[in-house]
């Protein structure tokens, strides 16, 4: 799994990727909370009251397109965390061998 620091400024988590067809981000942080939205803007806007998921501390979440959708899936994924700078994995999977 990959790995990447969150902080309290909005960042891209997750790419759109049109191959992908499902994800995993898990919070390794056991203190601090992160948020994930799904974006359309070319600017994050995810906060801690304008997020579609919380992925709170030691949790993680999973979707995959044959229960959550392929837009869900497909598009482009930001994050912030509620405070200080916890560490997420990530995993993704394609159904095209590269």
């Amino acid at each position: 799994m990959a790995t990447k620091t969150l902080s309290t400024s909005a960042t891209e988590v997750l790419p759109r990727n049109r191959l992908r067809k499902s994800w995993i981000i898990q919070n390794e942080d056991t203190s601090i909370d992160v948020f994930i939205k799904l974006e359309r803007a070319a600017t994050p806007t995810v906060s801690s009251t304008d997020h579609d998921h919380l992925v709170a501390a030691g949790g993680s979440l999973a979707l995959n397109t044959d229960t959550d959708g392929t837009e869900a899936i497909q598009d482009r994924w930001t994050g912030i965390a509620a405070s200080g700078t916890p560490r997420i994995s990530f995993f993704e999977t394609e159904d095209l061998i590269r």
